[in-house]
């Protein structure tokens, strides 16, 4: 799948050039979906954020930053702030399942 134009400022060519953007990744153990399909990707402009998942507390979002290599967790309570998570979505779902 191709980058839609909206979003080809975002470095995320590993989410949808894998089966992600168009299955998602759904969380048996936790159930939601960790990572969503490409159809209810979410971008927040103010933040220039691209949210494609999310950990189902505390308001964690995952996604790509505009500009920003890579894939980041944005954690929107308290003090809002961007943690780099991985060099791609592929690398965090590896990490995901071995904790």
């Amino acid at each position: 799948m191709r980058i839609p134009e909206q979003w080809r400022d975002y470095p995320c060519q590993d989410y949808f050039s894998s089966r992600l953007a168009a299955e998602g990744h759904w969380d048996e153990h936790a159930q939601l979906w960790l990572i969503e399909p490409a159809e209810r990707l979410e971008e927040e402009d103010e933040i220039e954020f691209l949210q494609v998942g999310r950990a189902g507390v505390d308001g964690v979002a995952f996604g790509y930053r505009k500009g920003d290599r890579g894939f980041w967790a944005f954690y929107r309570n308290g003090h809002p702030d961007f943690q780099f998570l991985a060099p791609t979505i592929q690398q965090f779902l590896r990490n995901w399942q071995a904790e």
